[in-house]
């Protein structure tokens, strides 16, 4: 079956070749998420050694060639690398060396291969940074990417309500539809076969639809609407309480930094204060939340994160700085699990991998794993926010700067309650949002700006966008 698959692989990869070069960077990029999350591994896949090929793989490796291609015939001009490029060196350099420092040995088996998570949640992210990055992401550019992720939520939405309603002849690709395959089964969970994946690219694409709303036409403008309606209501379908509250926050922080600045902070700390009493007065129900299982299932899924704490604390005090290697928090955690010294049980933990991004890279990276990923997400939000507020570039591109935003916001909630680097399609949607995001701000070409779009806040408020609406219903 080898020699078959990769012939198919070889053809697939020389029509993207034949294509490819006629699109822009922000293109190609944009063709390698949507590809690699709808025709993800359940759709096709090679074995060829320690990491898989798949279609996303592939054109991965024509999107790299054909960057280092523009790179040498002088098409893309080397750029002075910034704070963010040195720190997301930083991060896969230390966590490769955390990596082969810490091999596990012969008697160790891992469910999933602590160089499988390095090359395709870290480096292969890193470099669909690396070729949005050093590319000029104009105005253009930024329209493709908020359109193609639009797009993309459209779909995951329309399937999302297909799947809760049982509509399986519906469903494309039709491996969603196998109960064994994949997590969450009975939920909406997407072509990533997890309802926690799709529910942190729904709400990306519902801000990036709703980003595309000002300047739509009239019909347009309703059809972005109605599409933000849909994938708002696939996130609820998800049953995750993690992007319920990215959900929230990405939509908190949009709307107020589309509103004049003098309505920014009272609109924020009233949307918080909301949502807070939203929390406290919904906590039991949150907690016991019936999905494909029991509310009591449920409920002690919530109490197993305070033995992923314990035991977290326990391992961090013994290797505070270095950690226990890359990828090893699965095996090296077991010794930890005998601890009587407190009131709740551990074992029910001994099969799971880490449920917090961020605990398990202090876990398995140590102090220094953690700060370079942290100062990363920093340096995403920084972007983002920078090329939000620049008058010298257009207003889409003023959209873009809010997009990553988004994402971050978003990103942050599931991180604290799912380690996301073991579905890495996120990080690779974070990566490349964030260097279209980075390409643009750097590389943009600000003489080209119309006079119109200069003005300190180039993005529409709400209210315009609703007024549009209004004006198209009439």
């Amino acid at each position: 079956m080898l020699v078959p698959a990769l012939l198919i692989g070889l053809v697939i990869a020389l029509l993207a070749a034949k294509v490819a070069p006629r699109l822009s960077v922000a293109a190609q990029v944009m063709g390698v998420l949507i590809v690699g999350y709808v025709l993800g591994y359940d759709f096709w896949h090679a074995d060829a050694g320690p990491i898989p090929l798949t279609l996303d793989r592939l054109a991965l490796v024509g999107v790299v060639g054909l960057s280092f291609w523009r790179l040498r015939t002088g098409e893309t001009k080397t750029t002075t690398p910034i704070g963010l490029d040195w720190s997301i060196a930083l991060l896969c350099g230390w966590l490769a060396v955390s990596c082969v420092l810490n091999k596990p040995g012969e008697g160790v088996n891992l469910p999933t291969s602590p160089l499988f998570r390095l090359v395709v949640s870290f480096w292969a992210p890193a470099v669909l940074y690396a070729v949005l990055r050093t590319s000029v992401i104009d105005t253009g550019a930024a329209r493709v990417v908020l359109t193609a992720l639009a797009c993309l939520g459209v779909y995951l939405g329309v399937t999302a309500l297909l799947e809760t309603a049982g509509a399986w002849s519906l469903i494309f690709p039709r491996f969603i539809a196998n109960p064994d395959l994949g997590l969450h089964f009975g939920r909406a969970r997407g072509p990533a076969l997890n309802s926690v994946s799709l529910g942190v690219h729904l709400v990306v694409c519902t801000a990036a639809a709703w980003l595309l709303i000002p300047r739509a036409s009239r019909p347009m403008q309703l059809f972005w609407f109605g599409a933000c309606a849909v994938m708002t209501l696939g996130v609820l379908l998800t049953y995750t309480r993690s992007t319920w509250l990215g959900l929230m926050a990405a939509v908190v922080v949009v709307m107020c930094l589309q509103l004049p600045k003098v309505w920014r902070l009272p609109s924020f700390a009233t949307a918080t204060v909301l949502g807070v009493l939203l929390l406290v007065v919904g906590k039991d129900a949150i907690v016991a939340l019936k999905r494909e299982d029991s509310g009591a299932v449920s409920a002690h899924s919530v109490q197993q994160r305070e033995a992923f704490a314990y035991v977290s604390a326990q391992m961090v005090r013994d290797a505070p700085l270095w950690g226990v290697g890359f990828g090893r928090f699965y095996d090296k955690k077991m010794p930890y699990l005998t601890d009587r010294r407190q009131s709740f049980e551990l074992e029910s933990i001994r099969p799971l991998h880490h449920h917090n991004t961020f605990l398990g890279l202090l876990v398995e990276t140590g102090m220094l794993g953690l700060a370079a990923f942290l100062a990363v997400l920093a340096g995403f939000g920084w972007i983002g926010w920078r090329l939000a507020h620049d008058p010298t570039v257009s207003a889409d591109c003023n959209r873009l700067g809010l997009l990553c935003i988004a994402a971050v916001v978003n990103y942050l909630p599931s991180a604290l309650f799912h380690d996301l680097t073991l579905v890495h399609s996120e990080e690779w949607l974070l990566f490349a949002v964030a260097g279209a995001a980075a390409g643009c701000w750097l590389n943009a070409d600000r003489s080209a700006v119309q006079l119109e779009e200069t003005s300190p806040l180039p993005f529409p408020s709400p209210a315009d966008a609703s007024q549009s609406i209004a004006a198209a219903v009439a």
